[in-house]
């Protein structure tokens, strides 16, 4: 009978622990509607200080003093160690990630069209924190190197575009909720 009422406790302790957790979250960036850019991630906890997250970005950019567009997606995995005391997915992180673009510039007034393919990776060191236990605010940094290619039916590629490969810095803001 002791044993059966050690079990029953212990199983309530945890199951209750692991509710109190919030597991998945799913977010935002907070600056990409500035750029008409559609960005979503979806982040799940796999351990107290581990998690994974996906993201996927889909843009229609056109500027204003322009005809030009951009328009494009891209992909985003990356995995998430937390540093703080806080359980995943809330706290200080460091992400490695992954990006794949692929982005299309058309300018009909030259009737010009080229395609930028990208493969990037980064390490991000960021701080998300949980606001009203349903709130995420994720901000992060990081450098990046990326591999470009260009491709440009006409054979007129702009030479500056070509020189693009290298290091960059990855940094955003995302806001969202933690279910």
């Amino acid at each position: 009978m002791k044993r059966t009422t050690i079990l029953i406790s212990a199983i309530v302790v945890i199951s209750t622990s692991l509710q109190a957790q919030k597991m998945n979250n799913i977010k935002t960036d907070l600056f990409s509607p500035i750029i008409r850019t559609f960005a979503i991630k979806f982040e799940r906890a796999f351990t107290e200080d581990i998690s994974g997250q996906l993201g996927f970005f889909y843009t229609g950019f056109h500027p204003r003093d322009s005809e030009t567009t951009l328009e494009g997606y891209g992909i985003t995995p990356e995995f998430r160690f937390y540093l703080s005391e806080t359980l995943a997915p809330s706290g200080t992180y460091l992400a490695p990630n992954i990006r794949y673009m692929s982005l299309t510039a058309t300018d009909p007034i030259v009737n010009e069209e080229g395609t930028l393919t990208s493969i990037g990776f980064a390490l991000n060191l960021g701080k998300q924190v949980l606001l009203k236990d349903i709130v995420l605010i994720d901000a992060w940094v990081g450098p990046s190197y990326n591999f470009r290619s260009v491709e440009d039916p006409s054979g007129e590629v702009d030479v500056g575009i070509s020189e693009i490969n290298g290091f960059g810095l990855r940094l955003g803001i995302a806001i969202g909720i933690a279910f």
